[in-house]
């Protein structure tokens, strides 16, 4: 299998919206599309794709906030037949590598539904809060944060080269 990330670019925005589609209506709601689909046109942060023989399977951004010494991560999400088999942790890498390479951001802040939390604590996300029904009804927000210590920033560096490997 051929596997690479790339820069976001205009003509890759019917196959992300594809990429969402598939995640309907368990992680995101039908209304989230048109949200999606406006944040396409112009991204607001580092905005990726990742392609699997030729194929885009997934995509997930990033922004750094030097003011406020943070980063955070966006819309990351994969095809969801795909879910389970390390392509959400290779995008995830991906961006945490790439932050971590920014000593002005001394952590990165998200938010996701009880669907994904997890995924992100395995990593050393720690919820910071929970909003039951955040998202819809049934679809709860957790906040989470994940300082970047100097230990933490190897530690990203270390795993993302094993993942390369």
């Amino acid at each position: 299998m051929s596997l690479h990330i790339r820069e976001y670019s205009a003509a890759d925005m019917a196959a992300c919206l594809e990429v969402f589609d598939t995640n309907v209506p368990k992680y995101f709601s039908l209304e989230e599309r048109e949200e999606f689909e406006t944040f396409l046109k112009l991204p607001s942060c580092v905005y990726l794709v990742l392609v699997s023989d030729g194929k885009i399977v997934g995509c997930g951004g990033y922004y750094l906030n030097q003011e406020r010494q943070e980063a955070g991560l966006c819309w990351g999400l994969v095809r969801r037949e795909l879910h389970g088999t390390g392509l959400g942790k290779r995008l995830l890498l991906e961006r945490l590598a790439r932050v971590a390479c920014h000593p002005e951001a001394a952590f990165i802040r998200l938010d996701t539904s009880q669907h994904t939390f997890g995924f992100f604590e395995r990593l050393g996300f720690i919820t910071e809060h929970i909003t039951p029904n955040g998202y819809w009804e049934g679809l709860d927000r957790y906040d989470m944060r994940l300082e970047l210590t100097l230990e933490r920033r190897h530690t990203i560096e270390s795993v993302y080269r094993e993942v390369l490997t």
